[in-house]
């Protein structure tokens, strides 16, 4: 049975703020395994502040944001007091979100958010290498990987108990590094005035950039996305050495399932077999990719739920 509070029957909010121009909310009844309702959306353009667009949902939706638990899911980091939402001019403070529903907010990354959205048991899974789909009820580590407007990764965990925990990370800002020439001439091409290129640069490049052509033009048009295939099946490589992922990978984005399309998949395929170190773990990884529906905010009800029900258990 859910261990929630049962003195408020309310539902729940969450908020999903990852996307230029509007902020999504959801619903849901609280239950150990919530599902989503009263899906709306806001248009921000025009709005002065973050507390505009709440007292907004409040009056269109009639209903009351002070007391009720929500989640809220934000494209980048989560840490500190003070948060930038990414892809707007808002910034936001835990505290001022407090101040609006009365009790903490729990805010997580929007793809620590589509890691959550596993749980519900809603995704279309398509299984890239290995066999079977994600049991996140077997113990060890997985990577959820997400390339759509930017590259974001979360780790989930899974304990001995069966505990749930999912870690998010900025792994798409981490440096690229060259593996051929070809790979080397682009980052020559790409970096420009900035010391750094990213895996989330690389894995953004699009096919008819015209970098391609200043940098390598002996690269053919249906070349480039093998070439880019590859970079994620290397990426996705290693990300499972950085954080022990062998349970497998997940893939999930508009952007990253274009790149595992049949064309190109056997480029992602060739990196988990290129011989390193733990090439035998690496090799019998599996890899999937994913496809959710109302990800974000499915996700976020789940994480409440696992909030809402850890600090009871702990009081037990």
């Amino acid at each position: 049975m859910f261990g929630g509070n049962t003195s408020d029957s309310r539902p729940w909010l969450m908020i999903e703020a990852s996307s230029e121009g509007m902020l999504r909310f959801g619903t849901a009844t609280p239950s150990d395994r919530p599902r989503l309702n009263n899906v709306r959306q806001i248009d921000i353009r025009g709005l002065p502040t973050f507390t505009d667009a709440l007292q907004q949902f409040e009056r269109e939706s009639g209903i009351a944001l002070r007391g009720i638990d929500c989640a809220m899911a934000i494209a980048g980091a989560t840490s500190g007091e003070s948060l930038s939402l990414v892809r707007s001019r808002w910034t936001i403070t835990r505290s001022g979100l407090a101040a609006v529903f009365g009790k903490p907010v729990t805010i997580i990354n929007d793809v620590a958010a589509r890691a959550w959205g596993i749980r519900s048991g809603t995704a279309n899974i398509d299984t890239l290498r290995g066999v079977g789909t994600p049991a996140l009820t077997r113990t060890g580590r997985y990577i959820m990987l997400m390339v759509e407007e930017g590259v974001g990764a979360a780790i989930i965990d899974v304990d001995r108990d069966g505990v749930i925990r999912i870690l998010e990370t900025e792994a798409g800002h981490m440096d690229f590094p060259a593996s051929n020439e070809r790979e080397e001439k682009l980052v020559r091409a790409m970096r420009g005035v900035q010391p750094h290129v990213s895996w989330e640069r690389m894995l953004m490049l699009e096919r008819q950039s015209p970098i391609w052509a200043q940098a390598c033009p002996e690269v053919t048009d249906s070349e480039r996305p093998r070439m880019i295939s590859n970079i994620l099946g290397r990426f996705a490589v290693n990300l499972m050495h950085a954080y022990g992922a062998w349970q497998g990978v997940m893939i999930t984005g508009g952007r990253g399932g274009r790149l595992l399309e049949a064309s190109s998949r056997s480029a992602f395929d060739a990196a988990f077999n290129e011989r390193r170190n733990f090439s035998r773990l690496v090799i019998s990884c599996p890899a999937w990719r994913v496809e959710q529906r109302e990800a974000v905010l499915s996700g976020a009800a789940e994480c409440l739920a696992q909030s809402v029900q850890v600090p009871l258990r702990n009081a037990a």
